[in-house]
């Protein structure tokens, strides 16, 4: 008798800060008997893509008509035929099973040099860019957080979208925060997929902190929820980072990309910093921020110049 064993799942979340766990995958992938083999097949009934690497760890009898691994892109609300599986030898019977990794969005995607990014905070309120690409690093260690930042802020700060997307991704019931490992899979997130396939990530929200929603379009400038401290998490901040999928041969990864802040109007675009002091003012012509300057210790010597 032929049988079938359906697929297993493996899903990676792209913030190397804060991997939040879903209740369940994006995608489903499963085989289905079809004349005397049998087809593939991925379901996607999410808003956006999402990328995807199967493989077969037995295939006894059956040969695939794709060659193997699978990897492809499924789009939002669709469903794709990925591979047919057909006997060998017709007379004989025939078995396998399957497996699927996926990430959210599509390794086909690349970051638009030209996007600007409105900073996540309220007209008028002023905040001190912490941790950042050319700085100090101590937790943005992996390729998809080298060039995230974060933004110390007090707890329930509203925070905004930095730029256009729909949501695909939210975590709102978590309610504690700390320095442990154990705390790492704890983050409340939301999750912006953009027009250039990248992806937003604000990550550290307070508990019950979203204000969006899955499958939403939002503009800049929208409250998408409020700062907080939960997740592996020394202190209430915001972590912002903007990444993508790419594969790396038959496998697929998240790297973070490097962006560009913009205030004022007419805008002036700049690349976050360590210490940057910025203001979000969009009415009037952008400034240029001015890094912190800590007062020196009285009576010790003047920096030498080198």
């Amino acid at each position: 008798m032929n049988r079938f064993v359906l697929a297993l799942a493996f899903a990676w979340l792209g913030c190397a800060a804060a991997q939040p766990a879903s209740p369940e995958p994006p995608i489903r992938v499963k085989g289905e008997r079809e004349g005397r083999g049998a087809v593939v097949r991925a379901h996607n009934d999410g808003p956006i893509p999402v990328s995807v690497t199967v493989t077969f760890p037995e295939l006894e009898n059956l040969q695939s008509a794709e060659r193997v691994p699978i990897v492809t892109v499924v789009p939002a609300n669709t469903v794709l035929d990925l591979t047919r599986l057909a006997p060998v030898d017709a007379k004989k019977g025939w078995s396998y099973k399957l497996r699927f990794r996926y990430r959210y969005g599509s390794y086909t995607a690349g970051h638009d040099p030209a996007a600007m990014y409105r900073v996540p905070w309220l007209d008028g309120r002023t905040f001190v860019i912490g941790q950042a690409p050319g700085g100090r690093m101590i937790t943005h260690l992996t390729p998809a957080s080298r060039e995230a930042i974060d933004i110390p802020m007090p707890e329930g700060t509203p925070i905004l979208a930095a730029r256009a997307g729909v949501v695909f991704q939210t975590v709102a019931e978590n309610d504690a925060g700390g320095v442990e490992e154990s705390f790492r899979s704890k983050a409340n997130v939301v999750r912006v997929l953009h027009a250039d396939g990248t992806i937003g990530n604000y990550v550290h929200l307070m508990h019950e902190g979203v204000a969006v929603k899955s499958g939403e379009r939002i503009e800049p400038g929208k409250i998408i929820g409020y700062a907080g401290n939960t997740g592996q998490s020394s202190g209430p901040h915001l972590h912002f980072a903007v990444t993508r999928v790419v594969r790396e041969g038959d496998e697929l990864t998240e790297v973070s990309e490097p962006f560009r802040f913009y205030i004022g109007r007419p805008p002036h675009l700049f690349t976050p910093q360590f210490g940057l002091v910025v203001k979000a003012d969009y009415s009037s012509p952008g400034i240029p921020p001015q890094v912190l300057r800590r007062p020196r210790p009285a009576g010790a010597p003047a920096p030498s110049a080198r």
